[in-house]
């Protein structure tokens, strides 16, 4: 009877450790934020001197410009995790560091897009002349871009434009540049250096698309409508547009009369 007891006891501490540490990882789960991306300095993390991470630059393929002599040469970066060697790096072989590579995969429109998983730059490396430029000046990461590429059959409309999405800004305010944050749209000439905000502050690209006949950019973009500073399906989508030849933010195109009308018909469905 004895041993049975102190089996039981056994038992049930066993168990109500499991339910402690499964409720423990569920409210984890709910409460910890994406902290992955770019993480910011603030005033207090420079502090002390081992505050500071080491980060390693991490280069991706190379892609020639359609039609300039531009190359592109995608930056991203890595965080290395502290140690006392200071000559670590080099003692090591870069493969430890070595990101997602760049890939550049057919869209549409012919156009091709980038896919690095921490572009946080491109260069723009001028074959004749041996200029290089960078595409920002400041922290952040590149999470959409786009440029066009027509091989000799091509036979439509061109277009001469650059399209990227970049998260440069801590939207959430936990610290870091992420998928969590807002994405602005920026269309530029081929040289990068004329870059043009197309949509507003505090959204996400969903989705874009091009109308020939008006030379204009249609633009399916998510707002934080309910200004909770996050980006998902309990916030407002809209289509924007803007014009190819003369961008500015673009202007919504569904108006309130058929929004009143679209809710009207959401409350009639139970």
């Amino acid at each position: 009877m004895r041993n049975k007891l102190i089996l039981g006891i056994i038992v049930g501490g066993v168990v109500g450790a499991l339910l402690v540490l499964i409720f423990l990882v569920f409210i984890d789960g709910k409460t910890n934020k994406n902290r992955t991306g770019i993480q910011l300095v603030t005033a207090d993390s420079t502090k002390t001197d081992d505050s500071k991470n080491q980060q390693v630059l991490v280069y991706g393929n190379y892609m020639d410009l359609d039609s300039t002599d531009y190359l592109l040469i995608p930056l991203g970066m890595k965080t290395l995790e502290k140690t006392n060697d200071i000559t670590g790096v080099r003692s090591k072989s870069m493969d430890e560091y070595y990101g997602n590579e760049s890939e550049f995969r057919s869209y549409k429109y012919n156009f091709y897009a980038l896919s690095f998983g921490n572009c946080n730059n491109i260069i723009f490396y001028n074959k004749q002349t041996e200029e290089t430029h960078l595409l920002l000046q400041k922290p952040a990461i590149i999470s959409q871009f786009y440029f066009p590429y027509y091989d000799e059959n091509y036979k439509s409309k061109k277009y001469w434009f650059l399209l990227m999405g970049v998260r440069e800004y801590d939207s959430n305010l936990d610290g870091y540049i992420n998928s969590d944050d807002a994405e602005r749209v920026y269309i530029t000439d081929l040289s990068g250096k004329s870059m043009t905000a197309i949509t507003p502050d505090n959204t996400q690209l969903i989705d874009w698309f091009i109308d020939a006949k008006t030379n204009t950019i249609l633009m399916k973009v998510r707002f934080d409508s309910n200004k909770d500073l996050k980006f998902n399906a309990y916030d407002d989508i809209e289509i924007l547009k803007t014009s190819i030849s003369s961008p500015t933010i673009g202007n919504i195109i569904i108006g309130k009369e058929i929004k009143n009308t679209i809710d009207k018909i959401l409350d009639k469905i139970k």
